[in-house]
């Protein structure tokens, strides 16, 4: 088995979580670079169902293209577009996770 990232160099023990078996070090990275962002005011509790709803669920294609179609990208906001994809990335990604990568 090959090392990963994650695994501590031979001969290094690594301290593991109890719970996860997943290295103390490891834990702690995952954290170590974040910073609080700023929060604007609150929004509308029903605004903020529907786009936790839709963070977590699939839309369906016809009504993305819809709305695609419905409102389209302003002229003068070049940066408002759909994302490019990194060709050498999007080669060696299978034909399911492309699938659902297109759908986003």
């Amino acid at each position: 088995r090959g090392q990963s990232w994650a695994e501590p160099e031979e001969g290094a023990m690594a301290e593991e979580s109890p719970v996860s078996g997943v290295p103390e070090e490891l834990l702690g990275m995952v954290n170590k670079n974040a910073v609080p962002t700023q929060k604007g005011l609150p929004i509308h509790p029903k605004l903020v169902a529907s786009i936790n709803y839709m963070a977590t669920n699939q839309l369906q294609e016809q009504a993305i293209n819809n709305t695609a179609e419905k409102y389209l990208a302003p002229e003068n906001c070049i940066s408002l577009n759909v994302p490019a994809v990194n060709n050498p990335i999007w080669g060696n990604m299978s034909p399911s996770i492309r699938s659902q990568e297109v759908k986003l």
